[in-house]
């Protein structure tokens, strides 16, 4: 996930280019030399392994033809769950999200906060005016080359502190996936970035896996089996953004749309069994994290399996290709590549 400073006017705009330099000063500070983490007796051996793979594994997306970056040589220890909290902004009756523009970068359909509290601040404005709002943590994010991107405590797994089994394949992913928006990136075409990251990254920590023997590995089985979870929340998710919009699109009147809408979201918070309110704007980010086709299979088998002639074919898509900016429903293969 991107993470840029956004243009607002005023005081909001002054605010958020200080908490965004704060935030990022504050990992500039506390990132250490991932050799010195490992060499450090009072580190975890489990981080110390995981650690210890990161250079395979940039190494390993170098090969196929993701960009060489120095990023993720330092570390960053957090005392927090996530790096960054994403707000999203979306219409109560339809399935329009709010965009925010960022200078030279373009625009984007969230915004990331370092502090919990300004995103909580920065979205009740919203909730004021009737707006369905989302605030979640992120673990990772990318700078898009502006700075070297440490990793980070909050992209490993933990639950009560305690390093989780798929660890060593979330971390894979993740690096992969981040990987991917330094080699590939559209302006303003947020679902193309983060569909073709998440679809790379899924495709080469499975080669990564299969080429070190880990398929069998407990590390391998349980990532596995926490995402059958993931695809069965994304895929109801996306079945959410179809049914909610055959109402928002009928006839009906508003009020019996929000009746609709209030009936339908209870029912599915208790199904997927969300932690945080399900809105507009929750559904709405599967469709940026869209792990749906979008012509990539095809491609993919085109370039007769390999991920570098994939990417090279990719990196001839132009933003002005697409029929809008953050064009959800766009397939690669009406570009002419």
């Amino acid at each position: 996930m991107p993470f840029l400073s956004l243009y607002l006017s005023g005081c909001s705009s002054l605010y958020f280019f200080y908490q965004a330099g704060r935030g990022q000063l504050e990992l500039l500070n506390r990132s250490k030399p991932i050799e010195e983490v490992m060499k450090d007796p009072t580190t975890d051996p489990h981080l110390t392994s995981l650690l210890g793979k990161i250079s395979d594994v940039k190494k390993f997306g170098d090969q196929y033809g993701l960009k060489p970056t120095p990023n993720y040589k330092q570390y960053v220890k957090l005392d927090r769950d996530a790096v960054v909290y994403v707000v999203t902004v979306c219409d109560p009756l339809q399935f329009n999200v709010k965009i925010f523009s960022f200078p030279i970068a373009g625009s984007f359909n969230y915004i990331g906060w370092f502090k919990k509290e300004d995103a909580l601040k920065f979205s009740k404005k919203y909730e004021a005016e009737g707006m369905d709002i989302d605030v979640r943590g992120a673990g990772a994010y990318s700078t898009l080359g502006w700075f070297h991107d440490p990793l980070l405590s909050t992209m490993i797994p933990k639950v009560d502190g305690v390093i989780q089994a798929d660890a060593l394949a979330e971390l894979v992913n993740v690096v992969i996936h981040e990987s991917v928006h330094a080699t590939i990136y559209l302006k303003d075409q947020s679902y193309f970035n983060e569909s073709i990251a998440m679809f790379v990254a899924e495709n080469l920590s499975k080669s990564f896996f299969e080429k070190n023997n880990l398929f069998t590995s407990p590390e391998w089985t349980s990532y596995l089996e926490g995402k059958k979870r993931s695809d069965f929340v994304r895929n109801r998710m996306m079945k959410a953004y179809k049914d909610l919009k055959l109402i928002y699109d009928s006839s009906a009147s508003d009020s019996e749309k929000r009746e609709k809408k209030r009936v339908y979201l209870e029912s599915l918070q208790k199904e997927v069994g969300f932690r945080r309110p399900i809105s507009n704007a929750t559904i709405v980010q599967f469709q940026t994290y869209d792990d749906s086709d979008h012509g990539f299979q095809e491609l993919l088998m085109r370039a007769h399996g390999d991920i570098r002639t994939f990417l090279e074919i990719l990196s001839k898509i132009k933003s002005s290709d697409f029929n809008k900016a953050h064009d959800e429903n766009f397939n690669v293969s009406k570009f002419g590549i």
